[in-house]
């Protein structure tokens, strides 16, 4: 071997070395790609880990401490540095978590308090109320803005307010903060009266008084402040707040097992509610025959017990219970089962939730316990990504995605089953457009056309390929929709007007002509068929509507036409696509031996059936090539389908409704989501779905084609 080299040619040993070398380099670069591939994988696997990890507690810091009375509250600040307690005696103390003191600055909120209410989704927000009938809103401030050290603030003014003009004792009272400096608050009186009241530094009116038939067990307002809930033995009365007065809208029967319990969820206007028989269910507003009624929703896998604490997170729908021998369980409100089952000291007698959710005080007779809590993404399960939920005041459960909103305390949604949906019905719909006219304009170029007449027409079809998307999109989106939903009707007849133009025309041609056409004159004598034909259908299609609907038909259709809609997506990705279809598909149709079309004809075939029936099946893999990427390509188009379709995430079957695919909702969302949040991880999850999806595709597409190809290889091997 070693001689045979050296006899050789230095001209062949130079192009010897240069073939090892690029075959070295093509093996390099495919290994690059592949480890490139595997690179990206890995990225977004563990950009989207997290969203799994399962809640935890951290571990137990004991802090000693004595208490001169009961603490009727406790919590603690947002870097978990601070914490509060208020006692019996109506005192506020703040204590270092640090190191924490027996002698802390205390501040007298009110004198001997009979009540308190904390105020659901505010942080750190309280109504002591005492027995003639006053009450002191106070709210711990945990960095007064001339510095110094924390303090209590009272937005309602340092005396104590007169909430009873009566001067009764408040049995029940309740707190929300609508806005900042306007309070709400609800009492009621040992006499039976329901008291309401709006108040503000500003404004200290009467409160609205509503006798009450027997005395309540218990009084709620929402944190949305649209709400008041009142708990009587088992009936639950419904009161709208609209202005100063709350209108009892409905009685609702929640059982046969009291007592009931009633915690109110932040955010809106859902409530827990704990029976006498150990069962824990959530209740919300449901729309149904036009109007909203309270429904039970959802029960969660737990039985409680009537001394068992439930406290709920300041801002996330996320809450916990802790029974007296130290059993603990984390809920989110989107499922049945608990995030999280612990076991914590016994005979707690408060607990309390950092404002994000991620630290966890306990009081009990020995001092505080301070934990760490890991619960980041609360609002992401595999049933919120893949399954209906029925999300708080809608009608049903559905698949949602809605991220992000004004409000703070809004619960996103992250379904991915909208965004699927929709990527899969733009690009059905756009190859339903492309195939068609890419396929029979490759079979009429490969098959029919002149050899003239191709060199100028298959370049100028692979030049329409390299259109930016976003130039196509623009023209989607300012004039191609709005013409669509001009001539509607026109547009929807048009695919079969053609149609029976061209078979028309080809019909008269083939009666009334003898002399055989040469190929390429055809095309210009179709032409002129197909413009006439879309020139009769736009200047009749808006006078036809009018007279068949008594209108034009997006206005007939009402709510289920949306201008930038499915159909305008499909025609103007379908033209992006049938450059790369009509190219592919071609070159493959153009390859397959003549040889073979000459022995059909030659055995006396026509050219139609050499083509359907020789030169279809011999260059399906080639076909079947180009169709799978074009399909590629439709499912991974981000600005045509950003652009063009109103970007609704919605899962709606109709030509006329928008959608939302994944490459889109990427590229929408994106810039404004939050590093590390629940929204960015989910969005990672996204593209790797889409990733994952693409990569088996593409598999599968190349495994049917290389059998397709072995088929034809052994047919055409066959004797």
């Amino acid at each position: 071997m070693a001689q045979t080299t050296l006899n050789q040619h230095p001209r062949d040993r130079l192009r010897a070395h240069v073939d090892r070398g690029v075959q070295g380099a093509v093996t390099v670069s495919g290994l690059l790609v592949l480890m490139t591939l595997m690179l990206i994988f890995v990225y977004l696997l563990l950009s989207v880990l997290p969203l799994f990890k399962p809640a935890s507690l951290g571990t137990s810091r004991v802090l000693q401490m004595s208490y001169s009375s009961p603490a009727l509250a406790i919590g603690m600040d947002v870097q978990q540095r601070i914490g509060y307690r208020i006692d019996r005696q109506g005192e506020g103390h703040f204590y270092p978590l640090q190191a924490p003191s027996n002698n802390p600055a205390q501040q007298t909120l009110l004198s001997q308090p009979t009540l308190l209410a904390q105020a659901v989704g505010e942080r750190d927000l309280f109504a002591l109320a005492r027995a003639d009938g006053r009450l002191m809103v106070s709210q711990a401030d945990f960095a007064p803005a001339g510095g110094g050290e924390p303090q209590w603030r009272f937005p309602l003014g340092l005396e104590p307010l007169a909430f009873d003009p009566h001067g009764h004792a408040l049995t029940l009272l309740s707190l929300a903060q609508v806005r900042r400096g306007n309070f709400l608050l609800a009492a009621v009186t040992d006499d039976n009266r329901l008291l309401f009241g709006r108040f503000s530094p500003t404004l200290q009116g009467h409160p609205t008084e509503i006798p009450l038939a027997a005395a309540p067990q218990q009084l709620l307002l929402t944190p949305d402040g649209r709400q008041l809930y009142l708990l009587t033995g088992n009936q639950l009365a419904r009161y709208q707040i609209e202005g100063a007065q709350p209108q009892l809208r409905e009685t609702r029967t929640l059982g046969e097992h009291p007592p009931y319990r009633l915690t109110a969820l932040p955010g809106g206007s859902a409530l827990l509610i704990q029976a006498g028989d150990g069962s824990l269910r959530e209740w919300f507003d449901v729309e149904k025959n036009q109007r909203y009624q309270l429904a039970p929703i959802q029960q969660f896998a737990h039985q409680t017990t009537t001394q068992e604490l439930l406290v709920a997170e300041p801002y996330r729908r996320v809450f916990a219970t802790l029974q007296p021998q130290g059993k603990f369980a984390l809920f989110s409100s989107i499922q049945s089962k608990p995030l999280l089952k612990d076991k914590l000291p016994a005979n707690v007698q408060q607990m309390a939730f950092a404002p994000r959710g991620d630290g966890l005080l306990l009081e009990t007779a020995q001092g505080w316990q301070h934990y760490a809590v890991d619960n980041l993404y609360p609002d992401v399960t595999w049933r919120s990504l893949w399954q209906r939920l029925w999300y708080e005041n809608y009608p049903e459960p559905a698949y949602v995605w809605q991220s992000t909103s004004g409000e703070d305390s809004y619960q996103a949604k992250f379904s991915l089953m909208p965004v699927i949906f929709g990527t899969f019905k733009a690009a059905a719909y756009s190859m339903l457009f492309a195939i068609p006219l890419a396929l029979a304009g490759a079979i009429y170029t490969a098959c029919f056309m002149s050899a003239g007449l191709r060199r100028v027409v298959k370049p100028a079809v692979e030049v329409m390929g390299a259109l930016p998307t976003v130039v196509i999109g623009l023209v989607a989106g300012i004039w191609l929709a709005p013409m669509i939903e001009r001539y509607l009707l026109a547009v929807l007849a048009l695919p079969f007007l053609l149609a029976g133009g061209v078979l028309l025309c080809s019909w008269l041609v083939n009666r009334f002509t003898r002399r055989p056409w040469s190929p390429g004159w055809d095309l210009l004598l179709l032409l002129p068929v197909v413009v006439v034909t879309v020139w009769l259908a736009l200047a009749v299609g808006p006078w036809l509507e009018l007279k068949l609907f008594g209108e034009p038909l997006h206005f007939w259709l009402g709510e289920d036409f949306d201008q930038r809609n499915t159909l305008v997506v499909g025609v103007a990705m379908g033209f992006a696509l049938v450059p790369i279809i009509f190219s592919l598909a071609e070159d493959a149709l153009f390859s397959v031996p003549a040889s073979l079309s000459r022995g059909s004809l030659a055995l006396g075939a026509t050219q139609w059936q050499t083509v359907l029936r020789v030169v279809l099946p011999s260059a399906s893999a080639g076909i079947f090539s180009a169709l799978m990427i074009g399909f590629g390509r439709a499912v991974g188009e981000t600005m045509i389908v950003l652009m063009a379709t109103g970007n609704t995430p919605l899962i709606d079957g109709s030509l006329f409704q928008g959608l939302r695919a994944m490459a889109a909702n990427i590229a929408i969302e994106m810039p404004e989501a939050v590093t590390g949040s629940s929204h960015y991880r989910v969005l990672f999850l996204t593209a790797l779905v889409l990733f994952i999806f693409t990569f088996v595709f593409n598999t599968l597409a190349e495994a049917v084609r290389l059998r397709l190809r072995k088929r034809y290889t052994l047919n055409q091997e066959t004797p």
